[in-house]
């Protein structure tokens, strides 16, 4: 199975834990050989303006944190990084799915994965929510990826489609 990991997931990989995520959960699922884990090349980015927003906060993290968690992400092979920018489409759909999500960043990573895997792991269920009230959102999405589910948060009940 292809997942697609939304930038929570990948937290602790930059020194961040947030409370009610297990640090080990992208361990364990990296030691899934069923599992085809990518993130989105955004993610990087939100990455790390999320720990450079906690570096200044909070002084808990530093540079160096940051750097070797965004290199232990983009240099294990377990973890496939597919770049939002390479499809024109990606983009147009991400454009059509803010008209109904504030956040950009998730806009292209759910766009990226309908693209190119079967799930998006994510901890925000208000994404799905949003798409289940429009239509012609979720029409567009089956369309592309007939098969595309969501699965959240630590990932122990099953995936839930848009259909």
């Amino acid at each position: 199975m292809k997942i697609m990991l939304d930038t929570t997931y990948y937290l602790p990989a930059i020194s961040v834990n947030i409370e009610g995520v297990d640090p080990l959960l992208l361990r364990n699922l990296m030691k899934n050989t069923d599992y085809q884990l990518f993130y989105c090349e955004i993610t990087l980015f939100e990455l790390a303006a999320k720990g450079a927003r906690l570096i200044q906060l909070e002084e808990l993290l530093n540079c160096e944190d940051i750097t070797k968690g965004l290199d232990s992400i983009r240099w294990d092979k377990r973890l496939i990084n597919l770049p939002w920018y390479t499809n024109p489409l990606i983009l147009e759909l991400a454009t059509e799915i803010r008209k109904i999500h504030a956040d950009f960043i998730d806009c292209l990573i759910l766009s990226t994965a309908v693209y190119h895997t079967n799930v998006l792991a994510t901890y925000d269920d208000e994404l799905y929510k949003n798409i289940l009230k429009e239509k012609d959102k979720k029409r567009k999405i089956l369309e592309i990826n007939d098969s595309f589910a969501f699965w959240f948060n630590d990932l122990s009940k099953e995936k839930v489609s848009i259909t």
